[in-house]
């Protein structure tokens, strides 16, 4: 499992806090390959014991309805006895990045050459002119600490002998958005990104959709 500290590598691109945000995320799990998953079996949802019960108790339903969007049909929260166990746990940490940004000054009259060589006589001819406006030029870079959020939905799927067959860990950061609706997105995008059949250990970038709201 990745750790945060090459989790938080990732760069992230707001253009904004309604729309057209793109989250950079990493989805690493390890799978049982040896299990063929029967999707009409029984499916209980449960909070991770060692989570925020209140927080994990929020997204179930989310997770169950993740969960029938894939083809599973009997997916509950309440069945006392079940073929398989999904335990969920979200989590979130705030942390400090230090990211380098480039210094711009504007320089009026910059000079430039422009050199030609003529070929007839091989003679080399340049000429300096000189720019009449303002160019942002880039004189250097400076380290700016920015604040960013990182967001984690862990699953564990497990059958009636309580042997792990999936353990999966998605996360994504961001700088701005509610954490109660980016949990909510985690809860829908990790399971429609879980692979039953191989592990996965893959950085990835998605386009949130125009109309969801982050706030």
């Amino acid at each position: 499992m990745k750790t945060f500290t090459f989790l938080v590598l990732f760069t992230f691109l707001l253009t904004g806090c309604a729309n057209n945000i793109t989250l950079s995320g990493h989805n690493v799990s390890n799978v049982d390959a040896t299990i063929v998953l029967d999707k009409s079996a029984s499916v209980t949802v449960i909070s991770n014991a060692e989570g925020d019960q209140l927080t994990n108790k929020r997204y179930i339903p989310n997770v169950i309805a993740a969960l029938q969007a894939r083809g599973f049909s009997n997916v509950s929260d309440t069945f006392d006895q079940s073929d398989y166990t999904v335990k969920v746990n979200f989590r979130s940490e705030s942390k400090i990045e230090t990211i380098q940004v480039p210094i711009f000054n504007h320089a009026q009259n910059l000079p430039y050459t422009i050199c030609r060589r003529d070929l007839g006589t091989n003679t080399r001819t340049c000429i300096t002119r000189y720019r009449n406006f303002m160019d942002p030029i880039v004189s250097g870079y400076k380290s700016v600490q920015t604040p960013i959020n990182i967001y984690t939905f862990r699953y564990t799927l497990t059958d009636k002998q309580n042997h792990l067959i999936l353990d999966s860990t998605n996360t994504v950061v961001n700088k701005d958005c509610s954490k109660w609706n980016m949990f909510e997105f985690l809860s829908k995008d990790a399971i429609s990104r879980a692979n039953f059949n191989d592990p996965i250990d893959t950085p990835y970038e998605i386009e949130m959709p125009p109309t969801y709201q982050c706030q």
